[in-house]
Formats: C-alpha cells, structure tokens, sequence
C-alpha cells in the first residue's frame, strides 16, 4: 500500500510525541511518588524525635503498662501506629496491636538501622494491618547507649488516594498536549508535503514529455531552493530538448535525403536504422529489429563487421551482384555500429570500360609505332644531316611513345587477372643481375652504387619482381644528379625487406600521396626531358601488391628519397 509523505511526516510526529508524553508522565509520576514518600518519611522522624523524649523516662522506669497506654494516646492524637521494640526485637508496647502477640521485630530492616544509631525507613506490606505502610525507626538512647527502638509507622493509602489524583491530572495534562502537538504536527506536515506533491505532480508531468510545467515557490527555506532549482531544470530540458528534435529532424533529413544505404546495429547483429538507400539495397519491406545477416549474405561484410568492432574499417564488399565499397564505424559508445554501403557498381563498369579502352587503344598504337620506328631508321641511314637530325627526334619521340604503350599494356595486365608465376627466387642473385644492367649507368652519371643483399628465397615471379626493381632504380637515377644509389635487401618478422635509396631532389610532402598513380610525375618537364611515362611506380605498387606485399616511401626534398618494399618470405 502507497503512503503519502503527510501520512509518513504526520506519523514520525504522531510516535514521537506519544513516546515524549508516556515518558514524560512516567518521570513526573514517580518523581511525584518518590518525592511525597520522602516528604512523608522526613515528617515521621521529626515527629518521632519529640515523641522519643516523652518516652524514654517510661522506658527507664520499665512499666510495661504505663508505655502501652502512653503510645496508644499518642496514636489516637497523632493518628500514627507507634511502636516499641528493645535490641533484642522484642515488642515492648504497640499502639494498634498486643505486644505479646506480634513476632519478633529485629530482622526488620528499619529496626536494624536504628539498632546502628540511624534512622532508618522501610516500605512494605503489613500482614497485621493487610495493607502497605511506611516505617520509620528511631534508636533510643538511654546512657549514652541504643536501649530501644521507637518505630512510627503509617499507612500509605493516603499518598496512594494524592498520588491517583495526581497521574489523573498528568493523564489530562498529557492527553491535551498531544493533541495540540497532533494539531501543529497535521498543519506542519501539511505546510511541508504541499510543495513536495506539488514537485511530484511536476515531475510526472515532465516524465510524460510536457516541459512547459512550473511549480511556484511559496515558502522560504530549501523547498524554495529545490522548487526553484526544478524550473531551472525544466526550462532547460524543454530548451533542450527542442534543440535535439531540431537536429534529429536535421538529422533525419540528411539520412533520407542520403544515396547511399545506411544501417545502424547493435553488438548483436540487429537493425536500429535504416534509411530508404539502405532499402533499396536490400529490397525488403520489414527491416527494422531484424538481424543484419538475414538480409545481407556476404561473407566479406561478416568480417568487416567483426574488424569494425573497436575501429573504423572499411572494404569492397558484392552483394546481389553489385560491387559495394562499405565502410564500418563503432559508435563512442561501443554499443552499436554504423553501416554505409557506397555503391561502386557503376564505377567498377566505368573503370573497366576505362582499362579495355587503354589496353585496346594501347594495342592498336603498338603497330603503327613499331612501322614508324622501322621507317625512320631505315630513312637515317640515308639522310643528311639536317634530315638525321629531324628523325632523330621523331625516333626519340616514337621510342618514348612505344615505351608507354608497352608500360600500359603491362600495367593493364597487372590491373586486371595477371597470371603470375610462383617459384622459387634467389633475390641475392636477382638484385645482382639487375645492378650490373644500371652499374654503367649510375657510374656513368657520377653517381656511387652501393649493394648488399643477405642470402634470401623467396616464392614469386622472377620477371615480374626484375620489373618492379628496375622501375625503383630507374626513378632513382633520373632524379639524382650527385650523391649515391643504394640497394639493400634483408629478411625480417616473415618479410624481406627491400630499400632503394636515392640522393636525389627528392618528394614534396604534398605528391607523396599521389606518387604510384599512373601517369602522376611531380616535376613534369624533367620527367618530359627523361623520357618518364609517369607509369614506373604504378607498375611497381601492382607488382608488390600481387605478390601480396606494398611498397612505402619516405621523402625529403633535397636531401633524397626511400622506397621500401616488404614481400613476405612465403610469396
């Protein structure tokens, strides 16, 4: 069952001033009580010290007879049961009773403290008179010494009858104070539970998504504080969130407006989000909650997806017959990931187109040069100088023409489905076959040569890795006009690693990215002068790349350039 905060505050006031009152009542009472047996219990030895004068003479004379009839006056003037009793606890006179008849006195306990020369007091229940007194005993001395005990006794109805009246009062007096404590507690808890159920009320509100609540303050203390602390809150949320709708409305915009397909799932598989390009891939009406595997089979996407799990990653992926470029982005939350599926399709047939029209194109041109070259030969042999001089040029012209068509068909072979060889290569033996070819060269130039190769095989093809070698110092002869060349290979981590490194002009930052693009030259009039096609690094990044390798550099202008390719040993 739900208590109510005024229920709770009310209560906590309710058992705190009921456990108040009842203590209260039963401190004062018998405070009250102990205090009237003490006032009453001082009286009777005040008396008795006067009425113990009058009775020792009797006591010296020892007539029996004469104490009897004295304490029983005294009794009738005093209203006080007064008795008697030697050091032996014998009774010698009582004033209520036969002294003959009443058992010996001495174990009781005011007897014996009178008997020490106190006085002494004791309250308990009298079997002669079947009720409860008081007794007070007084030693009497006779001679310097206790002869006898005068015990004054009286019965303690009376103070019963005055303290009754008295816890009756203090009943009454306790009952109102309740009530007026109840009284202020209701107003209390009232005044305090107000405000707290008009917040409570707020805050269901706002949890139902109405930000425009406000609670007015109406006292002066903390409550004020939290009330207004709360309106803070609100109109911040409400600010809040109206700038998130905003930018989820943006958001959802952009997403939909977006062409390639998108899908956001958790870490076990399942769809978030989707937009209407994600749709189309799919091609499916119920996507939402559903696990990504279901509607997208492709054993690549898995493994992006797992690769994704911490980091970007991103891949070319086919899925109904098209080529996708996806790319897997974790959220900062780990708790999900974006999926965009970038459709490469048209470009793949664009590229393809691109690649049969140069290869094609580059075939058809091998011809016609290679006739060219002949007929210009042939006509050298029987020119003038100034003729020779001509077709010098036209023949230098048409050699570099039929370099880069042979580059290009190369180069269309590579980016297509070459067939490549796997043998074993002695790289130490290759290296060397391929310095000798440049050494006249590069000594030629002014250059120094420097080599060193560690005895390494490895599984590849011979042609195709002389190739990608050449390429590498090629470059580097034409772009180094003083300084050194050097060739270094070695095996290491399951690789061998190859260095060409130049003392050349060496790379901008800014053409480091673009280097291994075909046709892409930084300087291109000295590339132009040197007969470069702008098609040797491509050929040698294909090359590195189909014998599962790649190739990086390092470049500092005017100070040189690095190429590194790293194979793995395994080929």
């Amino acid at each position: 069952m739900r208590k109510s905060i005024f229920f709770k505050i009310f209560a906590g006031y309710l058992v705190v001033t009921v456990t108040l009152a009842a203590l209260i009542l039963d401190f004062t009472y018998v405070i009250v009580s102990s205090h009237y047996e003490r006032v009453t219990a001082d009286n009777l030895a005040k008396i008795g010290i006067p009425l113990r004068q009058a009775l020792t003479p009797l006591l010296v004379d020892g007539t029996a007879g004469a104490l009897n009839t004295a304490v029983r006056e005294y009794d009738r003037q005093l209203g006080l049961r007064i008795t008697v009793i030697d050091t032996a606890g014998k009774v010698l006179a009582d004033s209520e009773a036969d002294a003959a008849s009443l058992e010996n006195h001495r174990d009781r306990p005011e007897v014996l403290r009178a008997l020490t020369g106190a006085v002494g007091e004791s309250k308990r229940y009298s079997t002669t008179l079947d009720e409860d007194m008081l007794y007070v005993a007084l030693p009497v001395e006779i001679r310097g010494r206790t002869a006898a005990v005068l015990r004054l006794s009286m019965p303690l109805t009376h103070i019963s009858e005055i303290l009754k009246i008295l816890r009756t009062r203090l009943i009454e007096l306790t009952l109102l104070i309740i009530l007026l404590s109840l009284v202020v507690s209701a107003l209390f808890s009232h005044l305090l539970s107000t405000p707290i159920r008009a917040l409570s009320k707020a805050s269901r509100k706002v949890a139902s998504g109405d930000f425009s609540v406000r609670v007015s303050p109406r006292t002066h203390d903390e409550i004020r504080d939290l009330t207004e602390s709360f309106n803070l809150m609100t109109q911040r949320l409400e600010s809040t969130f109206s700038e998130l709708s905003g930018r989820n409305e943006e958001l959802e915009s952009i997403i939909s407006s977006m062409t390639e397909g998108l899908l956001v799932i958790d870490t076990e598989g399942k769809i978030l989000l989707f937009n209407m390009g994600a749709q189309k891939i799919i091609a499916t009406e119920k996507i939402l909650g559903r696990y990504y595997w279901e509607l997208l089979r492709s054993p690549g996407l898995n493994t992006l997806i797992d690769e994704g799990s911490d980091r970007p990653a991103s891949g070319e992926i086919e899925l109904t017959g098209r080529h996708f470029l996806c790319i897997i982005t974790p959220l900062a939350s780990r708790k999900a990931k974006v999926l965009l599926l970038h459709d490469l399709t048209d470009m793949k047939q664009i590229e393809r187109v691109k690649k049969d029209l140069v290869a094609n194109v580059s075939h058809e041109l091998k011809t016609p040069l290679t006739a060219i070259k002949g007929f210009t030969e042939t006509l050298l042999e029987a020119a003038d100088t100034k003729s020779a001089e001509y077709l010098q040029i036209i023949k230098r012209h048409t050699d570099r023409l039929i370099s880069m068509v042979n580059e290009l068909l190369l180069l269309s072979e590579l980016e297509g489905t070459p067939q490549i060889i796997h043998e074993d290569v002695d790289l130490q033996e290759l290296i060397t076959n391929v310095i000798a070819v440049y050494d006249p060269l590069i000594r030629g130039k002014g250059l120094d040569l420097a080599a060193s190769c560690s005895p390494v095989t490895i599984k590849g093809d011979p042609f195709k890795l002389e190739q990608l070698l050449t390429n590498l110092i090629d470059n580097a002869l034409k772009y180094t006009e003083k300084g050194m060349i050097s060739v270094n290979a070695e095996p290491k981590e399951g690789n061998v690693v190859i260095t060409v490194k130049d003392t050349g002009v060496g790379i901008p930052r800014e053409h480091l990215g673009r280097i291994f693009e075909r046709f892409y030259v930084v300087d291109k009039s000295r590339s132009r002068s040197m007969g470069g096609t702008g098609l040797g690094l491509s050929i040698a990044k294909h090359i590195a790349a189909l014998h599962g390798g790649r190739i990086e550099v390092v470049s500092t202008p005017y100070v040189g350039s690095t190429f590194t390719v790293i194979l793995p040993l395994s080929g």
